[in-house]
């Protein structure tokens, strides 16, 4: 992840789903949004989504994002990338504060589309695009 090849923009990108999976576990967006643009739709939105948990007084108990598929394309040598990484989830559930269960959806998978950079030190996720995949 410090150096600005394809594999290193798909461990950024895995890392980024690790700090999502952290985000809605602990209610801490920082850690995500200093790996994010600032101006990245997918990246105001999770932390938006998690915002609103904490204000509800909301947990969440997810299992964790994993990685069963990568790849990635350099676009502009050592600066703009792209990395598709298919995603599988076995379970979400909401619960509020009284630990009643107010949401819960079964496995997922996705295909999450990263358009990353490298910054000279660090890398940047700039968007995101997120495809459900049919079971």
């Amino acid at each position: 992840m410090r150096e600005p090849t394809t594999d290193g923009a798909i461990a950024a990108a895995t890392y980024f789903l690790s700090l999502t999976d952290y985000a809605f576990a602990s209610g801490e967006t920082a850690p995500l949004l200093s790996l994010s643009a600032d101006d990245c739709k997918h990246c105001a939105f999770v932390v938006g989504q998690v915002g609103e948990m904490a204000e509800g007084n909301y947990t969440s108990d997810a299992a964790p994002l994993l990685v069963s598929y990568a790849t990635s394309t350099e676009i502009r040598p050592d600066e703009w990338f792209s990395a598709r990484l298919r995603v599988n989830q076995e379970f979400t559930r909401v619960s509020d504060a009284t630990g009643a269960v107010v949401d819960e959806s079964g496995k997922l998978t996705a295909d999450f589309i990263f358009a990353i950079s490298w910054l000279g030190d660090r890398w940047r996720v700039e968007q995101v695009d997120v495809i459900e995949v049919p079971a």
